[in-house]
């Protein structure tokens, strides 16, 4: 039965109308997967609880329960029965993990604001760009402006940066040496 609601869940959620964003920047269709969800149509919400992993675009979003808030669907009478409509806002709690191919960030709760545009991640964040990291209490992405912010709460936020030059340069010796090997390993496979 469980799995039976997980895949309505997922037809309902892709069959839907959605807006520009919801969860990425690049908007699209949404691809939901959890242990259990449960809907409750007049109160426009879907809780979905354990191993939820949410996808749209290049983006992708895992907690243990998110919560979704959804507005009416087209043509639909405002008694909340119905189609899903648009993501209006979501609530994701526990173990929160965000990831884009730009950055990976965490946190304990996480939550999307649609007529905001923004997901905003707070507690202990993580936030991860290429090599640097960064920590922080509340971190802000506003989707359609491509802009982050990330508070420090009661304390400093802390930032691990790894020049470029330093990269390159690290990859610039290490490349004849790899190089090197690979000539070693092709000259014994022909012998």
């Amino acid at each position: 039965m469980t799995r039976r609601l997980t895949m309505f869940m997922a037809v309902a959620i892709l069959a839907a109308p959605m807006a520009a964003a919801q969860i990425s920047g690049e908007g699209g269709p949404i691809r939901v997967n959890a242990d259990t969800s449960e809907v409750m149509e007049r109160q426009r919400q879907v809780v979905l609880i354990d191993n939820v992993d949410i996808m749209q675009g290049t983006a992708r979003l895992r907690a243990d329960r998110v919560t979704l808030n959804y507005g009416p669907g087209q043509g639909e009478q405002s008694t909340g029965m119905g189609g899903f409509g648009d993501i209006q806002s979501m609530v994701a709690e526990g173990e929160v993990f965000y990831v884009t191919p730009d950055l990976k960030a965490t946190g304990d709760v996480g939550t999307y604001d649609a007529e905001a545009d923004t997901i905003t991640l707070t507690g202990d964040v993580v936030l991860v760009r290429g090599e640097d990291v960064a920590t922080g209490r509340r971190l802000v992405m506003r989707l359609e402006e491509g802009r982050t912010t990330l508070d420090g709460g009661d304390g400093q936020v802390q930032f691990n940066i790894t020049p470029r030059e330093n990269t390159a340069a690290a990859t610039a010796e290490t490349a004849p040496a790899a190089e090197e090997a690979t000539s070693e390993e092709e000259t014994e496979a022909s012998n």
